[in-house]
């Protein structure tokens, strides 16, 4: 955990240098390139598919060569760079960490500000074949029938699997069994061998065994069904409109980056989110594409922020969620 924040303290003065520097009136400046990197890994690697997407698409939109650096280790601070930068970043890892930590040696949210969201990861509730139950009402029957009994699986604390379990539990009344593992990958493949009986993912992580039949989802945590899983019911459907949770992704830049900048990334993000091609890919990755001014992700964020520390801090009665 301090190894991650210092990485992401030594990118903010790289971004903030190379941004302050190079940033004009005209953006992206003629050329100058643009990298996007990923803040901090959101799990289950799809973070970076997404950022080499807008990469892709943001270089034949803005014919500006647009690259993906990757996660930028702590040596490049001290390395001059000429390019602009912008980040990739999960909402979760503004909202949750922040949600369950009383300090944060670093806040993201004084360093960068948003220029729009792009995506939304909705979290499928998925449990072992062998689990006796076929839909979400069968599933919250049966832990309520046998309290710490059925494991659920995580890759850690303010993870994406460990904040959707958390929520489903305190909406239902419900107690589980958690299981922490080092990787998503790593609880998906004891979720399929059995050994752990329920785990909340998001789909790009999970879709492949649901569709092979290893697993069963029982239901979409959002209020839209997946194109990667047109089957699977959502929890509005289902009648549990309380039960949403997702990772969002989005594009920010630092906070010295001028006005008309964010204006101009923030409509050249929109106009590729727009792309059919774009918007089929998004979608393929089991996400839902978002877009949006700046001043929307910013709400989203402040949401998401009272929505986890109302959970993970005081532990029950959250408020009623968006």
């Amino acid at each position: 955990m301090r190894n991650t924040i210092l990485r992401m303290a030594g990118l903010t003065a790289l971004v903030v240098s190379c941004t302050v520097s190079a940033a004009g009136s005209v953006w992206p400046p003629p050329g100058k390139p643009v990298q996007i990197a990923v803040l901090s890994p959101a799990g289950g690697g799809i973070d970076a598919p997404l950022a080499r997407l807008l990469a892709q698409k943001l270089t034949t939109h803005l014919n500006t060569p647009f690259t993906f650096i990757g996660h930028a280790p702590p040596h490049t601070t001290s390395q001059p760079n000429k390019a602009l930068q912008l980040v990739l970043t999960g909402v979760g890892m503004q909202t949750t960490r922040p949600g369950m930590y009383r300090a944060m040696p670093f806040d993201p949210r004084e360093h960068y500000m948003p220029v729009s969201l792009a995506a939304r990861f909705p979290t499928i509730i998925a449990v072992t074949k062998a689990l006796p139950v076929n839909n979400l009402d069968e599933f919250t029957r049966y832990l309520r029938l046998n309290p710490g009994v059925v494991n659920v699986a995580s890759s850690g604390n303010g993870s994406v699997s460990h904040v959707a379990s958390m929520l489903f539990m305190t909406l239902t009344d419900t107690n589980m069994v958690p299981v922490t593992f080092s990787s998503a990958s790593q609880a998906t493949s004891n979720l399929v061998s059995g050994e752990i009986q329920s785990m909340f993912h998001v789909a790009p992580e999970i879709a492949e065994q649901v569709k092979r039949h290893k697993i069963k989802a029982l239901a979409v945590m959002g209020n839209k069904r997946l194109s990667s899983l047109p089957h699977v019911p959502t929890t509005t459907e289902l009648g549990h409109p309380e039960l949403q949770q997702a990772l969002w992704l989005g594009l920010m830049a630092p906070k010295e980056t001028p006005a008309e900048t964010i204006k101009s990334a923030n409509t050249a993000l929109n106009e590729v989110l727009a792309d059919p091609d774009v918007m089929a890919r998004i979608a393929s990755m089991g996400a839902i594409v978002q877009g949006g001014t700046p001043q929307e992700f910013d709400r989203r964020l402040s949401t998401e922020l009272a929505k986890w520390r109302a959970l993970l801090t005081n532990g029950y009665g959250p408020p009623s969620f968006p």
